[in-house]
């Protein structure tokens, strides 16, 4: 089917879709209008279009209507290529998203807990955090080289975060080297290199589960009974208000 010659350019509400995705690299209807506290019809209007133009692509075939899952959406080549011309976007970050296309569905499943967390966060405290996601730290050298899940700054108190969402099929030795990331980075002290008059950042760990809380949270204790440094740690469920 041949593009029409002409088409309008992208409203504002379009580029807001197209900057989510890149935050967060993958959404889908129920999220993405929780966020924009905004009719879910009217959402899934939009993404149609914008999947119609070719800006973001779907995840959608049988396995999900039998799962009964929602459709995902990610970035497509022309979406990239747009924001390719924004001045925010990291140029690494966009050649990663190229990938997006093929990704696993728990590694998809991963992005989509952390985007819960920070409509959490941010209909729980309106303006009061900001919130760098995993894309939007590639660059940055103030961060552990194996990128957090999010950085997140208090704007109110000289408190900042690094998040990680964990998940119930994660492995004991992938928990383990998630904890013992914080610990080592914390050891060689990179963070004062770079922010010499900010307090260390703690560290928050949303678990998927009570099950796996409770896992990590005997993890944390006996990982930091080995080491030396003091570091902030706090352990909780999804459910919990884990910034208070």
């Amino acid at each position: 089917m041949k593009e029409p010659k002409y088409r309008r350019p992208l409203n504002p509400q379009q580029i807001t879709i197209l900057n989510t995705l890149y935050k967060f690299r993958f959404t889908n209807i129920a999220l993405l209008a929780q966020n924009q506290q905004a009719n879910p019809r009217v959402i899934s209007s939009r993404l149609k279009i914008l999947v119609d133009q070719g800006y973001i692509g779907m995840n959608y075939d049988s396995s999900y209507k039998i799962a009964r899952r929602p459709a995902t959406y990610y970035l497509a080549t022309k979406g990239v290529r747009f924001l390719r011309t924004q001045p925010y976007t990291s140029e690494s970050a966009l050649r990663s998203i190229y990938h997006d296309k093929r990704v696993e569905d728990h590694r998809i499943n991963h992005r989509l807990n952390v985007f819960k967390a920070y409509i959490q966060l941010k209909h729980s405290y309106p303006d009061r955090y900001k919130f760098y996601s995993k894309t939007e730290l590639m660059d940055k050298d103030y961060v552990p080289k194996t990128k957090p899940d999010a950085y997140i700054v208090d704007k109110e108190a000289d408190n900042s975060y690094f998040l990680e969402c964990l998940e119930d099929n994660m492995t004991y030795w992938t928990l383990r080297k998630t904890i013992r990331k914080y610990i080592t980075f914390t050891e060689m002290e990179i963070w004062r290199q770079y922010k010499t008059n900010q307090s260390h950042p703690e560290v928050l760990l949303i678990c998927e589960s009570e099950r796996l809380e409770r896992t990590v949270k005997k993890l944390v204790e006996k990982e930091l009974d080995r080491s030396y440094v003091e570091l902030g740690v706090k352990v909780v469920d999804p459910d919990e208000e884990f910034l208070v």
